[in-house]
């Protein structure tokens, strides 16, 4: 495809909009669930990391389905379902008046499958080979702007204009992304996707049997385990230090943002790294060093202490994703590299369910600084797998 760079731009641009819409709810969720009748600390951050997690959760049964269909009948049209899945929940979620209302709600929205895996398998089949890392690299930017500018709109919106206006203001922005693609995007079809006839589990059994795909998809579960985890916990966390202050989902969302600011940059700048140093040796340093800045996460008594290692802690997360999903993609034969991250999605996807969940338990019967340590020990036991199975080895 001549234009293949243009279609990763506009790609990544959608990505950005729905990763606003999906993940604008963490600077405020467990504030806003006091209005739905939750007023215990401990009850809060369980009920929101049941609620975060749900929609990976559904999305990790059904995201191998619609990544086959879109494989089938191209990914424009699987695009859209989520897209509409995402306007219409974003918008019901505004006038909930339970938390088990917000949850069916999320779990509507994950049974339509997630936009990351169509969003991979586009840039793998029009990137060429060479460019892989930087393709990944440029996508996993866009994924973490949507998570870094999510909850910053989302908190400033919350504490401005209350906790039900940012729903709406998602759902346009969904709606846009929406219009975005349907004008913008080219049919994209995979030659010989019509003759596909495997099932979503004989896909899933092929792709687990390659060995390095097994390591970095459970590599990818622990990760996401510890990235997500400390979702639900965050704006609690730091309304304990802050007491009653009105702007308290505004510096949650800037604490975000400035975390995924210097997890894209690092992004960016993956395949500059890895030309130049041993790609699993990158990911190996990356994943032990976010081990211990949130170790140092913990140990920090101030709000700007925290803020400060939540950003160089996006520094290291900003390579781990690229990184995997490049030697995920360099791993499998050609014509399958625009399934596999669907397929095998549905396997480290699990990570962010295990994740928020989790750590909400956690929170819950242990404190908030458990959550910190478990994060770290799942970026620790991340790198262990890496170094035991890529010892001896020079290069992938």
């Amino acid at each position: 495809m001549k234009n293949w760079k243009h279609v990763i731009y506009l790609v990544c641009a959608i990505q950005i909009g729905a990763g606003i819409s999906m993940m604008g709810i963490m600077s405020f969720l467990p504030l806003f669930l006091s209005e739905l009748g939750i007023t215990d600390p401990g009850e809060a951050a369980f009920w929101a990391g049941i609620i975060i997690g749900v929609t990976p959760f559904m999305i990790a049964f059904s995201a191998p389905f619609w990544s086959i269909q879109a494989d089938r009948r191209g990914p424009k049209t699987v695009m859209s379902i989520v897209l509409i899945a995402v306007v219409l929940s974003s918008f019901f979620s505004g006038i909930t008046t339970a938390p088990w209302q917000l949850l069916l709600l999320r779990t509507l929205q994950g049974l339509v499958g997630g936009f990351v895996p169509i969003g991979l398998s586009i840039v793998v089949s029009v990137t060429p080979e060479e460019k892989t890392s930087w393709s990944m690299g440029y996508f996993q930017a866009a994924m973490v702007m949507g998570i870094m500018f999510g909850p910053l709109l989302g908190g400033a919106v919350a504490d401005t204009f209350g906790y039900r206006m940012p729903f709406y203001a998602f759902s346009l922005l969904a709606f846009l992304c929406l219009i975005a693609l349907q004008i913008f995007l080219p049919d994209i079809h995979r030659k010989g996707a019509a003759k596909e006839t495997d099932s979503t589990w004989s896909q899933i059994k092929f792709f687990m049997k390659i060995p390095r795909v097994r390591i970095m998809t459970f590599m990818q579960f622990l990760c996401n385990f510890g990235i997500t985890g400390i979702g639900p916990i965050l704006p609690l966390y730091i309304k304990s230090m802050m007491g009653d202050s009105p702007i308290v989902a505004t510096v949650v969302g800037f604490i975000i943002f400035i975390s995924g600011g210097c997890s894209a940059l690092a992004s960016l700048n993956t395949g500059r790294i890895t030309s130049r140093f041993v790609i699993h040796r990158v990911l190996i340093t990356a994943t032990i060093f976010v081990g211990f800045t949130f170790i140092m996460q913990y140990l920090m008594t101030t709000v700007a202490g925290l803020g400060f290692f939540r950003g160089i802690t996006g520094l290291g997360m900003g390579f781990i994703a690229p990184c995997t999903n490049t030697i995920i993609a360099k791993s499998v034969p050609p014509e399958k590299r625009s399934i596999v991250f669907g397929v095998v999605s549905s396997v480290f996807l699990m990570g962010n369910v295990a994740g928020p969940v989790c750590s909400g338990a956690i929170a819950n019967y242990f404190g908030y600084a458990m959550v910190f340590w478990s994060t770290a020990i799942a970026f620790f036991l991340a790198a262990c797998v890496i170094i035991w199975n890529f010892r001896g080895e020079k290069e992938i």
